[in-house]
């Protein structure tokens, strides 16, 4: 099965926008070790100016407006509209008033001249159509000697919730086609060569990439996580496409094999990976 809508940009700005706006503490709980990690290695400091890329709800924005105080700033851009205005109301309620957001597109956003200490991102840049033009135009943003630092998710086969309820559900509705290194999307970054190689075309230096695997929370228990999953767009969008019967196995496959990662802690998955990168300009 071909992945349903290869065009990320409107994907954000319209039902990928909306499910993550609905779903946005249990991502940000799932994400939240990466992005601690993230904003870590950023090492960033007071009165420090902040570009974070692909921002979605907000969370790494105000996380890192926090850690700049006083006297520095964070801009998170992003496509979505949804995840925009929702960061917004989360900013003002966290009295994060070092937080602004701007909708763009930051492949080809006309940013200020060496604006910016540091460009981060959580799970932002590897929907890139032309990576190496979109980090080109990042590097712009940054003073001399300014940091880029970035998660970006390894091949899909890495992502533990994602495979064992993938494989489990695949006979029935089959797998995504179009999704990996070389193609902009969850696993646009992969390929930890390709990411070097596009970094220092783009005019990075010091490129570090180290892996990164964290536990993921996916859920109270399995009915909350099968009602997440299926809530997912792509997941969603393949499930409407099988035949009703192909559609109940599928999800009672992935029922069964949720089964041993429960427990009353949750559904927990514990192999997940991604790339820890960063760079200098």
């Amino acid at each position: 099965m071909t992945a349903p809508g290869t065009n990320w940009t409107k994907r954000w700005q319209e039902v990928d926008g909306d499910h993550w706006v609905s779903e946005a503490s249990r991502y940000d709980t799932m994400n939240s070790a990466f992005g601690e990690a993230l904003l870590d290695a950023a090492d960033l400091k007071p009165g420090e100016r902040v570009l974070d890329i692909g921002c979605g709800n907000g969370a790494t924005t105000i996380a890192a407006a926090q850690r700049v105080r006083p006297d520095g700033a964070a801009v998170g851009i992003d496509l979505s509209p949804q995840m925009l205005g929702f960061a917004r109301q989360r900013a003002e309620a966290a009295d994060a008033t070092e937080a602004e957001f701007v909708q763009g597109d930051a492949q080809v956003h006309t940013f200020t001249a060496g604006g910016f200490d540091v460009v981060l991102s959580r799970f932002g840049v590897m929907f890139f159509e032309d990576p190496e033009a979109a980090f080109t135009n990042l590097g712009s943003a940054l003073r001399p000697d300014g940091r880029l630092a970035f998660t970006a998710w390894q091949g899909i086969e890495r992502s533990q919730w994602i495979m064992v309820v993938g494989m489990a559900a695949a006979p029935y509705v089959g797998i995504p086609e179009g999704i990996g290194p070389d193609a902009p999307g969850p696993a646009g970054l992969a390929d930890p060569a390709r990411t070097q190689r596009i970094l220092e075309r783009a005019g990075f230096t010091d490129v570090s990439i180290q892996e990164l695997v964290r536990p993921m929370r996916i859920g109270d228990d399995i009915d909350d996580a099968m009602t997440f999953i299926q809530s997912m767009p792509l997941i969603h969008e393949m499930l409407v496409a099988a035949s009703p019967d192909d559609r109940v196995a599928a999800v009672e496959a992935a029922r069964a094999a949720l089964g041993p990662f429960a427990s009353p802690d949750g559904v927990v998955m514990n192999d997940n990976a991604a790339w820890l990168v960063t760079a200098q300009h």
